[in-house]
């Protein structure tokens, strides 16, 4: 874990932490007034971690970036997968084989990561159903012109 500068956030958790071990009883007055002083002062994670220590396990405090879920394995393949197909989408939507592999960028973009923001398997997703609306306006130019007469 690296040692991160705290925030408002972060030392006002800490405190609740000790405040909740003094009125359990299981922190000294004299010893949460040192400790309280000590967060207040604290510039990062370490120090923090430091004033709960030896308090009994129920106290406990981990800072945010520690508590981030371990990655799925298959899952940040699937998004990117999605956003390959979605993009070979594109150039290819003005036969049936773009439409095919649009409907295959948004069935993988489902099973890819849940991020926020621009994550590769919601790009894939767009661009699937971009390449989806292209090829099938692509069928419909193409009835058109069909049924079309040439003769002048």
């Amino acid at each position: 874990m690296r040692d991160e500068r705290v925030a408002g956030a972060e030392r006002a958790e800490v405190l609740a932490e000790l405040t909740r071990a003094l009125d359990r009883g299981d922190l000294a007055l004299d010893d949460y007034d040192h400790r309280v002083a000590a967060v207040s002062t604290a510039t990062y994670t370490s120090e923090l971690l430091a004033q709960l220590n030896d308090l009994p396990p129920e106290y406990a405090w981990l800072p945010p970036t520690a508590v981030a879920p371990p990655p799925q394995p298959g899952m940040a393949g699937a998004g990117r997968g999605a956003l390959i197909l979605g993009i070979l989408s594109l150039p290819t939507s003005f036969c049936i084989f773009g439409g095919i592999l649009g409907v295959i960028a948004i069935f993988l973009s489902l099973r890819g990561e849940r991020a926020r923001g621009f994550s590769p398997a919601m790009l894939g997703r767009v661009f699937g159903i971009v390449g989806v609306a292209m090829s099938i306006a692509a069928v419909v130019a193409l009835i058109f012109a069909l049924n079309k007469p040439t003769s002048p």
